[in-house]
């Protein structure tokens, strides 16, 4: 009788080290599907707004890391190849996920600017008639209206269109002429960043239109 119950007594081991293992196995699968992991670029050292991308200073600051992909941002770069010739907008702090709206080709813009910065705002904000149609590219005028004086003087000219958004938060493509621009992002030297908020909150920033999206 013990004889017949000891292989019995196996075998219920056995399956329950089969079971035990194949729930380990899948709480293992799941944890490794929470942090699944991908490839992105990021900054080495700190890169001055303005800098070129070149084939010798791409290795100086760049280098490949696998980071949660959870954590990886909207148009991140994936090939290095396409900042060729591209400058960063801004200073680009050390250990960021490089991503498309960190650089431009728009050398000249970048390259006259002290410290230029990207300030937004709501395009409701500004004079309506114009700001829902703006569009990467385009080149402004930013008044300011004192409406109690009937007076209204230049802030700034030539002020670039760095992106513009929809409702939902989405880029608008500049060869969208239907979606109306929700939110704009400006280039600015950070100097005037101050000016541009204390305006902004008083309702009295204007902007023309001054050349079509390039």
């Amino acid at each position: 009788m013990k004889k017949r119950i000891l292989p019995i007594t196996i075998l219920i081991a056995l399956l329950a080290s089969i079971v035990t293992f194949v729930v380990l196995l899948n709480m293992e699968k799941n944890m490794l599907n929470d942090y699944e992991r991908g490839p992105v670029w990021i900054l080495k050292e700190e890169m001055p707004a303005g800098t070129e991308c070149t084939a010798e200073n791409i290795t100086r600051y760049m280098e490949p890391m696998q980071v949660d992909k959870q954590s990886i941002p909207d148009k991140y770069i994936e090939d290095l190849n396409v900042l060729a010739g591209l400058r960063s907008v801004i200073t680009l702090p050390k250990g960021s996920i490089l991503t498309e709206a960190m650089f431009t080709g728009e050398r000249d813009d970048i390259a006259e600017m002290d410290a230029p910065v990207i300030a937004g705002c709501k395009a409701e904000d500004l004079y309506q008639l114009v700001s829902g149609s703006l569009r990467k590219g385009d080149m402004i005028n930013l008044y300011t209206v004192n409406e109690e004086e009937g007076q209204t003087s230049l802030l700034w000219e030539n002020v670039r269109v760095y992106e513009v958004f929809d409702s939902a938060g989405k880029s608008i493509a500049v060869t969208d002429e239907e979606t109306a621009a929700a939110r704009i992002n400006i280039l600015l030297e950070k100097e005037y960043a101050e000016r541009f908020y204390t305006e902004l909150n008083n309702g009295s920033l204007r902007v023309v239109k001054v050349c079509e999206t390039l």
